[in-house]
Parts: C-alpha cells; sequence; structure tokens
C-alpha cells in the first residue's frame, strides 16, 4: 500500500513547501478545500471580512507535521490547526486541517 500512495501522490499531488523554523522540506502532497454548508468562508470581524477556510492535507509520512509548521501551497501560507499521522502500519500518511494565515502558530 505504500508504494500505491507514494504514486498517488506523485501523480496527483501538488507542490508544496513545509517550513518548521529556519529548515523547509519542498514536497508532493494532496490539498483540497474543505466545504461546510453550515460554515461560511469569510465572517464580518472589526477589521472587515476574516478568512475562515479550511483545508485538508494528506502527505508522506516521512515528513511530519506539528502546530509550528507553515504549509505553503499556490503562493500561500497555511497554519496547521491540527495535524496526526493516520493509516497505521498498512500505509502512513499525514492527516492534516490547514487554515490561511502568515503567522506561526504557536504550541
Amino acid at each position: 500500500m505504500t508504494r500505491e500512495w507514494k504514486g498517488i501522490l506523485s501523480r496527483y499531488g501538488q507542490s508544496v513547501t513545509l517550513r518548521q523554523g529556519e529548515k523547509a522540506v519542498q514536497l508532493r502532497a494532496l490539498v483540497q478545500p474543505v466545504l461546510e454548508e453550515s460554515r461560511p468562508q469569510a465572517e464580518p470581524t472589526p477589521l472587515g471580512l476574516g478568512r475562515q477556510e479550511r483545508f485538508l492535507y494528506l502527505g508522506p509520512a516521512e515528513h511530519p507535521l506539528g502546530r509550528d509548521t507553515l504549509v505553503e501551497w499556490q503562493g500561500e501560507r497555511f497554519r496547521v490547526q491540527r495535524a496526526h499521522l493516520a493509516g497505521g502500519t498498512v500505509c502512513p500518511y499525514w492527516w492534516a486541517v490547514l487554515c490561511p494565515g502568515d503567522e506561526e502558530a504557536t504550541a
């Protein structure tokens, strides 16, 4: 299964850069918007509309994600809202929810 997963990432994955401090890694991962009917993509704030989008990230197990990881995809930066290693021992991969933001998240 691991070989098939790597084939899927190489064929359908998008170019992504993971940044943790000064360290940057380029890889291929699947990133898709999470569309929720019950939740708007933007909400009014005192400073204008605030972005509320969420994105699903599926990436290789050998590149871990944490709350201190910034994900760069299609010219934008995203903070890791939550992440965990999924797939067990059969086909491990990183599953994460990303949200827009330039600032680094704190743990």
